[in-house]
């Protein structure tokens, strides 16, 4: 039996014959090919929407778009699967959405249109809110971090193959090929996810204040604030204008999915490790260090003129991600119920999908105004601001050991 497995029996909602390993081994399939639909085009994005005549502002709008829907959706979601009792219907409504957007930006003409089922790729990247709920109530209340990690590990897994999948087919059969990759990685992520079998929660729909309650969570609303800004500065550079900056060195399509790689193999090796880190630092000491990591790979792009080493500060920043957002996600719904951790989830990861649409849209205006290191050396400068909030501000409020759970 698995570690899952062993772990439910002792939630409060959770009969003791569930999940079952078809449940689990379906989950994980769904959400690796979840992910891969939703990433397998990322290294070469920027670069193509360049090719189309984007400006770095543009640039920033087709990156942002995704962070823009998710804003809005990420909350309304959480609440509607919580009042619902269900996460699957969620799950299958990712999968969709992703075949529609990848499809769309396929078939793209222009620059706009890239924005525009960008935006549908966000609605998908809504739902990752009913994913990880669901995932989350497999495991004790205690043990969310530790759900979350084993979570972002398996993201990191599927974005690793699909960064370097992504680069190699757009290598060999033209960038355009990456997104109908996509469109196939999305459907048959939808049939592998009809296995899953989820416990349905009956519950009375939670009223606005309950809804109020949880949305003005304190301890809450300050993880989301910080994981903000890290995604803030996360977006404005590894996803925006690293590729490009990695472009104007010479790289070439496979060396773009390669570098997306570099990032992400110590960002999935340290993200199952990271409750390690944060029981030997103190979970603030922790986030501030992860950060603080990636603020140094920002500073130094700048400086960068050969590809090797820019792959090699994408990975050092690919290892303070894996320490900072299992760790920052799990706190988020630490001190939440569990019948509302879906609408906990949802105001979490809209308030940091606020970072994912400014920090893109933000770095395009100033790298047209001021070229490509003022977008880095601000996103270096705001993660140095969010790492400073983490060692002072979660010190007082999440590692408190006699610190109670709120009641909503």
């Amino acid at each position: 039996m698995n570690k899952v497995e062993q772990t439910h029996s002792t939630t409060d909602q959770m009969p003791p014959d569930f999940p079952d390993r078809t449940t689990i081994r379906a989950y994980y399939a769904g959400m690796f090919l979840y992910w891969g639909a939703l990433y397998v085009y990322s290294p070469i994005l920027a670069v193509y929407a360049q090719s189309l005549g984007a400006s770095f502002t543009t640039v920033g709008m087709v990156v942002g778009a995704y962070g823009f829907v998710q804003m809005w959706l990420r909350i309304p979601l959480g609440i509607w699967s919580d009042r619902l009792g269900r996460r699957l219907p969620f799950l299958y409504a990712g999968h969709f959405f992703n075949l529609v957007g990848c499809l769309g930006l396929a078939m793209a003409p222009t620059p706009m249109y890239l924005v525009a089922f960008r935006g549908v790729l966000g609605i998908s990247a809504a739902t990752w809110v009913a994913f990880t709920v669901l995932f989350a109530s497999y495991f004790p209340l205690d043990q969310s971090p530790k759900a979350m990690g084993i979570v972002t590990a398996i993201n990191g897994i599927s974005l690793i193959i699909v960064n370097g999948l992504g680069g190699q087919i757009a290598q060999m059969w033209g960038m355009g090929a990456t997104f109908y990759a996509g469109v196939g990685l999305a459907a048959i992520g939808l049939i592998a996810t009809v296995p899953i079998k989820e416990h349905r929660v009956k519950r009375q729909p939670p009223t606005f204040r309950q809804i109020w309650r949880i949305i003005t969570h304190p301890a809450l609303m300050l993880v989301a604030s910080i994981t903000a800004l890290n995604h803030y500065a996360f977006w404005a550079t590894t996803f925006s204008f690293i590729p490009l900056h990695a472009a104007n060195l010479g790289a070439s399509k496979l060396t773009l999915g390669v570098i997306g790689v570099v990032a992400l193999v110590p960002y999935t090796l340290i993200a199952p490790m990271n409750h390690r880190f944060a029981a030997r630092l103190g979970k603030n000491r922790a986030v501030f260090v992860g950060i603080l990591v990636m603020a140094v790979t920002m500073f130094v792009v700048p400086l960068i003129n050969n590809i090797p080493l820019l792959a090699i500060s994408q990975g050092a920043s690919g290892f303070g991600r894996g320490l900072v957002y299992p760790l920052l996600m799990g706190l988020s719904i630490r001190e939440i119920s569990g019948e509302d951790r879906a609408t906990a989830m949802g105001v979490y990861q809209a308030v940091y999908a606020i970072g994912m649409f400014l920090g893109p849209t933000t770095a395009g205006t100033v790298a047209d105004a001021a070229g490509l290191s003022g977008a880095f050396i601000m996103a270096g400068t705001v993660s140095v601001i969010a790492a400073v909030a983490a060692l002072i501000l979660l010190g007082r409020t999440t590692d408190s050991p006699n610190r109670g759970r709120a009641q909503t």
